[in-house]
């Protein structure tokens, strides 16, 4: 079935044109737009639809998964600023949205076009430029590493304190991220990490030592909100790459390591100017303190935010990113105390994995099984499915982890 819609100036009005004739109906839902339809969005174009809203969802790829939820689905790049606005203008959408990493920029260009809540352009641009982060960092006394613009093989001649974290400015998922351990391997790997980089430039980091963690928020009207800290296990150090294995929620901290990654990130986020928007905070945690890695404006991925924190806390991060679109209070209040976690598939614990799964077992919630590879898990991309769990209690977590592993 083939539609076309249009917007008349009040927001509340659609002509709908079907086998010609034309329709007009009222519509007294929002109308959100979603910048995005790929798999990983899937869950927030479906809590749009599971409120009542009418949703317009665009995506380059017209095959997107989640195009067949959307009330209209337009094939435009996310990336298109002028196109989105078009579309935001022609629909008179009272809230817009990504849970993507680049097209936060094109949110909050069209947001300030319309007068839309949203991250402000220049917050937008920080978090989606990881050299431009760690200047704001360092010029205000953030705990960051070391780190080094590279245009080209000659400022890698100098460097030689290794071992280095060599990464995109503007890429996502872990894509083009590696640790190097001497002049050679950073070499060789400098074409791959450009070759991931929209803007084609690389920075160079140096490497701390320290668990991980990540830390959801929800920023509106110049308040904060810490939502979760997520523990996370990482694989493939060996080869150099650092590609989530496991995440945990709540993170087994002391109340000491809780305040301390807590007061740096919000110092952080402060210091962007972050407002009107969720953010993913990346930290490393070691003897010299909190140190933030990075801080991406949009809602964490790895199904932390639209599965792990809910299943923890009860707290509803896509219904809350939608409110944060359309200028409602977030509601944040932590309803359940439980432990959630995901475990992802990789070549040493695929089999058990499955045989696990082919049990029941009413702990884990979701699980997806995908095909076997021998790849070296280089990226996120990488990884062969998943399984989520929720537990009573950390120990019970700890047991599944276990026998997955």
């Amino acid at each position: 079935r083939r539609q076309r819609q249009m917007c008349i100036r009040d927001r509340n009005y659609v002509i709908i044109y079907q086998h010609s004739w034309p329709c007009l109906i009222y519509v007294s839902m929002n109308k959100i737009f979603v910048l995005g339809a790929g798999q990983m969005q899937v869950p927030i174009i479906k809590k749009v639809k599971e409120r009542g809203d009418y949703c317009i969802v665009a995506d380059f790829d017209k095959y997107a998964p989640g195009m067949k939820y959307a009330d209209v689905a337009l094939s435009v790049s996310t990336n298109d600023r002028d196109a989105v606005l078009v579309a935001a203008r022609e629909y008179a959408v009272n809230g817009i949205l990504t849970t993507s990493d680049y097209p936060v920029n094109v949110v909050a260009f069209v947001a300030r076009k319309l007068s839309l809540p949203a991250m402000s352009v220049e917050v937008a641009k920080i978090c989606t430029d990881k050299y431009l982060q760690r200047q704001l960092f360092s010029e205000n006394r953030i705990n960051c590493p070391f780190y080094k613009l590279i245009a080209g093989g000659e400022d890698l001649v100098a460097l030689d304190d290794f071992p280095y974290i060599i990464k995109p400015i503007d890429s996502s998922a872990s894509r083009g991220v590696k640790k190097v351990n001497n002049r050679d391997e950073l070499m060789d790997y400098f074409p791959v990490a450009c070759s991931f980089s929209k803007s084609g430039k690389v920075i160079v980091e140096k490497f701390v030592e320290g668990r991980e963690f990540s830390v959801e928020t929800l920023s509106q009207d110049g308040r904060t909100f810490i939502i979760a800290i997520t523990e996370k296990i990482t694989k493939g150090e060996e080869q150099g790459f650092f590609v989530e294995d496991a995440h945990l929620i709540p993170a087994n901290l002391s109340v000491a390591e809780k305040c301390l990654i807590e007061t740096e990130v919000l110092k952080a986020i402060s210091v962007i100017g972050v407002n009107n928007c969720p953010t993913h905070t990346e930290v490393k945690l070691n003897a010299d303190g909190a140190w933030i890695i990075e801080i991406a404006c949009r809602l964490g991925g790895d199904n932390i935010t639209s599965d792990l924190v809910p299943l923890a806390t009860g707290v509803d991060m896509l219904e809350n990113l939608i409110r944060l679109s359309i200028g409602e209070p977030v509601d944040i209040h932590q309803t359940i105390h439980h432990y959630a976690a995901i475990q992802f598939f990789n070549q040493e614990n695929y089999d058990r994995c499955v045989d696990f799964l082919g049990h029941e077992d009413k702990r884990i919630v979701r699980k997806e099984i995908g095909a076997k590879h021998n790849r070296v898990i280089a990226s996120s991309m990488d990884r062969m499915g998943y399984c989520i769990m929720q537990a009573r209690t950390r120990e019970e977590i700890y047991d599944i982890l276990s026998e997955l592993n």
